[in-house]
């Protein structure tokens, strides 16, 4: 009896692991599948940024990066906590599929852009944004699992949710801004200073998915598994902007969309991210009489400080 609760056991800690390998791979078919979309949507060759502007966006992530580091490094060697560490893979990760949302919801990237790390559907993408792209994702997935593991009550959760679409209007905006580092093209709908307000809710939500799915799926990553971390905060991502995003993307690509047609769509993906916070709450929150429980929640002994 006790080997078959063995296996049991084990098949539980395996499961997970193979479940994100499989979405993982049907996420490469699909891209495969679809390679040629951003054809439709080429560069804007007469969009150019200042040099001071694309410098100060190496040089701020770059800090920013080295910060991230060394909290990450602090985090493993004081507190035996390597999940930040392990994170950060999904920055990468999520950096190279940043053309396919752009083209989508028609972002431009300039074209002198520094240093390019790769070209996108005709786009540079530039290594600033690669940079910014490794610190401040897994940064912020992480913020949001800690605070989330600590445990947070209805209003802790909406401060939380707040904080982290406050931060994103903050690291966006004024490149935007100031020196078109890269442009939403227009029609847009309501906009602050360039940045259109559903990036706000759809960025933010899907940054605290990232947090609930490493709630949940870090106690079994242990091993030879850790490093698979780093596809959790990419999944959420993707998640968020594969659900809250369609309206947008219909709004913005339909031929002939008349403009109620488009503040229509507009409030439906307000709304699904309105189900899909209150979703998360009630899976996560210490006061939600719907919390989850999972069979390996109770695996993970770490006490953060």
């Amino acid at each position: 009896m006790k080997v078959k609760q063995l296996r049991k056991l084990k098949w539980l800690g395996l499961s997970p692991c193979l479940f994100i390998v499989l979405l993982f791979c049907s996420g490469i078919v699909q891209a495969e599948e679809t390679a040629d979309y951003g054809n439709l949507f080429p560069l804007q060759v007469n969009q150019l940024a200042p040099d001071f502007i694309q410098k100060y966006q190496i040089f701020w992530t770059s800090v920013m990066l080295v910060g991230v580091i060394a909290y990450a490094i602090y985090r493993l060697k004081r507190h035996k906590d390597s999940i930040l560490l392990f994170t950060m893979g999904a920055g990468v990760i999520a950096f190279f599929n940043e053309g396919n949302l752009e083209v989508l919801v028609h972002v431009t990237q300039p074209a002198n852009a520094m240093f390019p790390v790769f070209w996108n559907y005709g786009m540079p993408m530039p290594l600033g944004l690669f940079i910014g792209y490794i610190a401040v994702f897994p940064l912020v997935s992480y913020i949001a699992y800690r605070y989330l593991k600590k445990g947070l009550n209805t209003k802790g959760f909406i401060i939380l949710w707040a904080a982290i679409a406050v931060s994103n209007m903050a690291m966006e905006v004024p490149g935007i801004y100031l020196g078109q580092q890269y442009v939403y093209q227009p029609p847009q709908m309501l906009s602050i200073l360039g940045f259109p307000v559903y990036n706000i809710w759809i960025n933010a939500t899907s940054w605290l998915f990232s947090g609930v799915l490493m709630y949940f799926f870090v106690p079994v990553l242990k091993g030879w598994k850790r490093p698979l971390i780093s596809l959790l905060p990419f999944f959420a991502f993707s998640a968020g902007w594969g659900i809250m995003d369609v309206p947008i993307v219909c709004a913005l690509n339909i031929a002939n969309m008349p403009a109620w047609g488009q503040w229509a769509l507009w409030f439906v993906s307000l709304g699904l991210c309105v189900i899909i916070l209150v979703t998360l709450h009630n899976m996560v929150t210490i006061t939600s009489k719907t919390r989850w429980k999972l069979p390996w929640a109770t695996l993970d002994k770490e006490i953060f400080n």
